[in-house]
């Protein structure tokens, strides 16, 4: 569990005694050692993922295979589109609920809607790409599992009537863990391309003092019962990441047929957009439980 709502990891008396310092500790040990296991760095690549948390590969597939799956995604997103119409703006602030249908389901992040539609053959068998196999075990220690796979169409909203708290820096969880996009389309930096700060995937002393303020500010607001800050997934100002000696963030547009693979340990967020700009991209979410020590 990441979440501080939680009644053990958002326990008062172990956190003085150290558990969320323990728990990253433990976490980082666990997914060097599922790594060591099953996959060895091979290319400068899978070298940039290591060192700097993330990377952006241009033309991941060739030419021919690329076009078939451009065809593919661009008719899903269109069946969709014709079945439901992409809904103007969301009812509720914040995180929202998911609005299911039978290509799959839209949900609203403040003001961006994030339309997750069930993926064609050629995108569900994307996940077993042997080269991205071997990314996603370079985070994680794990293989991904093909049904954590979508296609990912992403509607940027106004954020002066409504916030995206996607567009705020922070962390997933306290442990690593992978995201991906397949861009379809070429994403500018009008679309709201990735943004990730180099390097901030790395449990240095700076980030675990920082870890454990956030930790016990969430145990507080447990005590308070403030829900809304007992989530696990941290938020942090530019100052508080110049203050560990990171480097500036960074922004990645990129051309159609790039993917990006991230270890969302690392912070980042959704890069500032037009309102109404979109993106298309497969997109996947691994996650795996970060204290089982066999790789996969």
């Amino acid at each position: 569990m990441k979440v501080f709502s939680d009644p053990w990891v958002g326990h008062p008396g172990l956190n003085r005694m150290g558990l969320h310092r323990k728990r990253l500790k433990t976490a980082q040990a666990i997914s060097r050692f599922r790594r060591a296991q099953t996959v060895r760095v091979r290319d400068a690549d899978e070298q940039h993922l290591l060192d700097h948390g993330f990377v952006a590969i241009e033309n991941f597939l060739p030419t021919d295979e690329f076009a078939a799956m451009e065809a593919e995604c661009h008719g899903a997103a269109e069946a969709a589109a014709q079945a439901t119409a992409i809904p103007e703006k969301p009812e509720v602030w914040g995180f929202g609920d998911s609005d299911r249908h039978d290509w799959g389901f839209d949900r609203f992040d403040g003001s961006t809607l994030n339309r997750f539609i069930k993926p064609g053959p050629l995108a569900k068998a994307f996940p077993r790409n042997p080269r991205f196999k071997r990314l996603a075990r370079l985070v994680t220690g794990k293989t991904m599992s093909p049904r954590r796979n979508w296609l990912y169409q992403t509607v940027n909203g106004d954020e002066a009537e409504i916030p995206d708290q996607q567009r705020e820096f922070h962390r997933d969880t306290f442990f690593n863990c992978m995201k991906y996009w397949y861009f379809i389309d070429p994403v500018t930096e009008d679309d709201g391309p990735f943004v990730y700060v180099p390097g901030s995937h790395k449990l240095t002393l700076e980030r675990l003092d920082w870890e454990e303020k956030k930790a016990q500010s969430a145990v507080e607001a447990r005590i308070a019962k403030n829900r809304r800050e007992m989530t696990g997934s941290f938020r942090i100002e530019e100052s508080e990441m110049e203050a560990m000696g990171l480097p500036p963030a960074q922004s990645y547009p990129v051309p159609g047929n790039t993917l990006v693979v991230a270890n969302v340990f690392g912070f980042h967020r959704r890069g500032d957009a037009v309102p109404g700009t979109r993106r298309l991209a497969l997109y996947g979410n691994h996650r795996p439980q970060p204290f089982i020590p066999f790789g996969s």
